[in-house]
């Protein structure tokens, strides 16, 4: 496996993947992985799959972060006006239910409510359910979008991420 050191950071590594259709991955170094940034990276990236399609994700949603001038990084503001708009969460919701019902989508409070008719219920870590306000609010509350806070009594794989 060949290492190469990525263009500008020290912290990040090109690897060679033999097979690999990109043929490289970044390799984070285990002190400086952020295990916070990257369940928010999967969960978005899951969430865009499920809404257009894992090959048809529009090419500014591909990598939702970006560094400022600070070298701190930041979702898009592309991603954070797509989560605070109901759009993402009804082309999700449609394709879970796949029914008439899914057309009249239109709101983060009709895609919950869609959801609980079905047995599917979007809470928090302590169980609190997530409300409209919660998914409209800013700032974004980032924990109460991930699909594992989506419980089914079945654990149904379309919330898996």
């Amino acid at each position: 496996m060949d290492v190469d050191l990525g263009a500008g950071d020290s912290t990040r590594r090109k690897v060679g993947l033999t097979g690999s259709a990109e043929g490289t991955m970044d390799v984070i170094p285990m002190e400086m992985y952020d295990s916070a940034r990257a369940k928010i990276a999967a969960n978005l990236r899951w969430l865009f799959a499920k809404a257009y399609g894992i090959d048809h994700i529009p090419e500014d949603l591909r990598d939702p972060f970006y560094t400022d001038q600070y070298d701190q990084e930041h979702i898009k503001p592309p991603v954070i006006r797509l989560l605070l708009s109901c759009e993402l969460y009804c082309r999700v919701c449609a394709l879970i239910l796949k029914t008439e019902q899914a057309a009249s989508l239109q709101s983060h409070h009709s895609v919950i409510q869609s959801l609980d008719r079905k047995g599917i219920y979007v809470v928090e870590s302590d169980d609190t359910a997530v409300t409209e306000e919660d998914l409209a609010g800013v700032p974004i509350k980032m924990v109460s979008r991930t699909p594992e806070r989506v419980v089914h009594e079945a654990r149904a794989n379309v919330c898996t991420p």
